[in-house]
């Protein structure tokens, strides 16, 4: 009974410190997987959140491989085969109109550029090339080459001329707009002028992204001219007290 009781104090004090150590390394098992800053916890999150393995990255990654390449178009202007030069023309009917006389057009499309190159250039036989009341106008129009090098910018690049013809008759009048150059100044002692007819631009075979911007400005200026006059010369003549 002694060598047992004595076994007894022995083994209990050694069961005490096992059960312990036990409860120690189970408390830090399950703190480490749940709520620990462990290194091997924040390791594995780091790199899930910030490698380039990750699956938001890889997808836009696959995206931008994959997008499509926008491919330049390039502008093509009106063109007489004939003629051999950049060419534009049309004729507007209105057989209902009770006012439009070829005299009414022919002053009412008077009053329009007037209005729009002011009176002395119409007065100037460079400007005005033939003038016949009720039959045609001629003019070699000369204006800024206005080139747009995106949609919210654009500025000068020296000058645009172009010749421009209007005809009349009952009821109905044509438009032409041909023989289109591009003038620029050469920069130098010399100041050379250097005139690029439009038709050169249209036919380059390289660089056409840079050209372009030439046809597109004297698109632009001729549709503007024509919309213009289409406007005045719908309504009847109303001549100002300036006019007289």
């Amino acid at each position: 009974m002694i060598e047992m009781s004595t076994f007894k104090k022995t083994l209990l004090p050694a069961v005490i410190l096992l059960a312990g150590c036990f409860q120690t390394i189970s408390a830090q098992g399950w703190g480490s997987d749940w709520g620990s800053t462990g290194v091997a916890d924040s390791t594995s999150r780091d790199t899930a959140a910030s490698s380039g393995g990750g699956w938001g990255e890889e997808q836009g990654s696959q995206d931008a491989a994959v997008k499509p390449r926008v491919v330049y178009k390039r502008f093509v202007p009106p063109y007489d085969s004939l003629r051999e030069i950049i060419y534009y023309s049309g004729v507007v009917d209105d057989e209902n109109c009770e006012t439009c006389s070829a005299d009414s057009l022919y002053w009412r499309a008077m009053r329009y550029l007037t209005r729009r190159f002011g009176k002395e250039k119409i007065k100037d036989k460079t400007w005005v090339l033939e003038n016949v009341v009720g039959n045609k106008i001629v003019m070699k129009i000369t204006t800024p080459m206005m080139i747009q090098t995106n949609n919210f910018n654009k500025k000068q690049s020296g000058m645009m001329e172009y010749r421009m013809a209007i005809r009349f008759q009952e009821s109905r009048y044509k438009y032409q707009f041909g023989n289109f150059v591009h003038v620029e100044v050469e920069r130098g002692a010399e100041a050379r002028m250097i005139r690029t007819y439009h038709e050169y631009y249209m036919r380059v075979k390289k660089g056409y992204q840079n050209t372009d911007i030439y046809l597109l400005a004297a698109d632009r200026d001729v549709k503007a001219f024509v919309d213009g006059l289409g406007r005045a010369l719908r309504g009847p003549y109303q001549p100002d007290e300036e006019d007289w």
